[in-house]
């Protein structure tokens, strides 16, 4: 396993400050004296994690008095030109907010809703942390911004929808009710803070790990914890963030966010890289070397519950999370529910959602299997591996965007996954991609055996399939065959395979080898509709799993003959 240097967690806060900061005087500065154009924001959040680390008397001593002052001037500069962007003419419809894009021609980039959501809310907390210390002309210009936002309509939303847009929304209310002595309006934010906090705990989180987005509330509301010093805020607020975290350490693993995503961005499949929180809070796995969302991290002086972070990092004994998700907005019936199933070792996770939904962006990861970040294997390429049917918004290389089609069934650690594509189906892609971390893998016509450190894998196809190495992973090619495919996951730790006297990869693939019970069948119908595939797997616990589909979804699913039964499953994590 990779070393790991024993810090604190204001030791990692400070490693952090230091990598973002000194990213920031390594990125060129383009024509226009920003950053990146792609997003606003990102000029931002590295220019206050430059300016807080070159005023900090403890944290710049590691630069030369020449690079510290350097580094604190573009700090100052660049988070001026931010505030210089955003629309301050009350009669704009955008009044108070900032672009997004800014395009060729940032002076003509046109305002855009979201970046004032947690940008404004990290603006505040910025200002509240650093106003003494800030040179008049750019501590005049935050406070300016701040009496735009708070003077517009960037924050007055009603709760509707219950999401991350909303919550940032009440954040700012919170916030922006403190700075100017509002009560009405700090009244009305603690209110939606109760809300947001009622209806999580009643239904459930709805953007089940939905990254980065999970993060945006964290931060939103940590801002709040930082500035605001009402105790009936501060009491709910902490409330919130408890709930939250709580979620987030229930599917942690060293770096990681194990199970089913409703949202993944390119940084959070196929490997764990939005990590910068994660470090500080948990700190079991190495210092990251990316920042593909810096936002907040390091200036929060909040830490998480000491009974989360323990919980997460000391996983001695596997154990499986069964939850239920209720979808309702504000004030209305449940219209939907999901099921959540997730299997955590201390080597690896399992873990996915049973039921397919059309998530924003189809962003949906149905399931995956997940290797920690100590993992060495992890160390430059990805840590995920699964397999999908690309759909809506695929592109190739971008292992995301899954179609609708597809049965799952979830057992501890083993997965089986059917498709069997609608007649009329004729668009579809042809063949399942499969996504496999790098590791010492053999291969058979339909199936592979990898091993890592702490675990062994084995996946079985119903179709050939072909293979292409690539630096950070393998890719899997299976073409559908007459509509359908199958594919059937099992991990075990190399712990446990040694119970079962196997001690190398080869005896692991003789042993999977060996099974009796590992097929796909095709049961006929005069209708082709009805025409069903079936898959029957037996585990290395000897627990027998059984699913079939036909095309119009029709599915069978049992665990050692038994149904498998969802109604058990509960709001609150069910662990095993």
């Amino acid at each position: 396993m990779m070393a790991l240097p024993i810090q604190t967690i204001t030791d990692r806060k400070l490693a952090i400050l230091e990598l973002a900061a000194s990213k920031a005087m390594e990125l060129p500065i383009l024509p226009s004296g920003f950053w990146f154009h792609s997003d606003l924001r990102d000029n931002f959040y590295h220019a206050i994690h430059l300016y807080a680390f070159t005023v900090d008397p403890g944290a710049s001593t590691a630069w030369s008095k020449e690079k510290q002052e350097a580094g604190l001037a573009l700090a100052v500069t660049m988070i001026g030109k931010v505030l210089s962007l955003q629309e301050q003419d009350p009669e704009n419809p955008m009044y108070g907010h900032w672009p997004l894009n800014l395009g060729s021609d940032p002076a003509a980039a046109k305002p855009h809703s979201l970046p004032v959501e947690l940008m404004g809310c990290l603006l505040i907390f910025f200002y509240d942390k650093y106003q003494s210390t800030l040179p008049m002309e750019l501590k005049s210009n935050v406070m300016i911004a701040i009496v735009h936002m708070y003077e517009s309509n960037v924050y007055r939303h009603p709760l509707k929808q219950l999401n991350h847009h909303e919550a940032k929304h009440t954040a700012l209310k919170l916030l922006l009710g403190h700075q100017f002595d509002n009560k009405e309006l700090s009244d009305q934010g603690l209110q939606y803070a109760k809300q947001q906090l009622q209806h999580i705990q009643k239904f459930g989180f709805k953007e089940y790990g939905a990254l980065p987005w999970h993060w945006h509330w964290i931060q939103a509301f940590i801002c709040v914890w930082e500035v605001v010093e009402d105790a009936s805020v501060r009491e709910t607020v902490s409330q919130l963030l408890d709930h939250l975290w709580q979620l987030r350490a229930d599917v942690y693993l060293s770096g990681t966010w194990v199970g089913a995503q409703s949202r993944q961005w390119p940084h959070d499949a196929p490997k764990d890289n939005n990590t910068l929180l994660d470090y500080i809070q948990f700190g079991d796995f190495p210092l990251p070397k990316v920042i593909p969302r810096l936002e907040g991290a390091a200036l929060y002086t909040y830490q998480t519950a000491d009974k989360f972070v323990q919980a997460a990092i000391n996983r001695n004994t596997p154990v499986e999370i069964e939850r239920k998700i209720q979808f309702a907005e504000a004030n209305s019936p449940v219209t939907e529910e999901a099921h959540t199933y997730t299997y955590i070792a201390p080597e690896y996770a399992v873990g996915g959602i049973w039921e397919r939904r059309d998530e924003y962006d189809n962003e949906q990861q149905r399931w995956v299997l997940t290797l920690p970040l100590t993992e060495a294997a992890t160390a430059e390429g990805v840590n995920q591996l699964f397999f999908f049917h690309p759909g809506n918004k695929y592109a190739s290389g971008d292992d995301r965007h899954a179609s609708p089609y597809g049965e799952v069934l979830l057992h501890k650690d083993s997965v089986i996954q059917l498709w069997k594509l609608p007649v009329d189906a004729e668009n579809a892609y042809p063949s399942l991609i499969g996504c496999l971390p790098r590791g010492d893998w053999r291969f058979n016509a339909k199936g592979g055996y990898g091993c890592f450190e702490g675990l062994y894998v084995s996946f079985y196809l119903m179709n050939p399939f072909t293979i292409e190495e690539k630096p950070d992973r393998i890719s899997i090619a299976s073409p559908f065959q007459m509509g359908t495919n199958g594919v059937m996951v099992e991990a075990i730790s190399t712990r446990e395979a040694l119970l079962l006297g196997i001690d190398s990869i080869e005896a692991y693939a003789a042993a999977m080898q060996s099974k009796t019970t590992t097929s796909f069948t095709i049961v006929d119908s005069e209708d082709p509709d009805s025409v069903a595939i079936h898959a029957l797997y037996t585990t290395h616990r000897n627990d027998e799993l059984s699913l079939s589909v036909d095309a119009l979804g029709v599915f069978e699913r049992t665990i050692n003959g038994q149904p498998v039964q969802l109604e058990h499953y509960q709001i609150d994590s069910v662990c095993l």
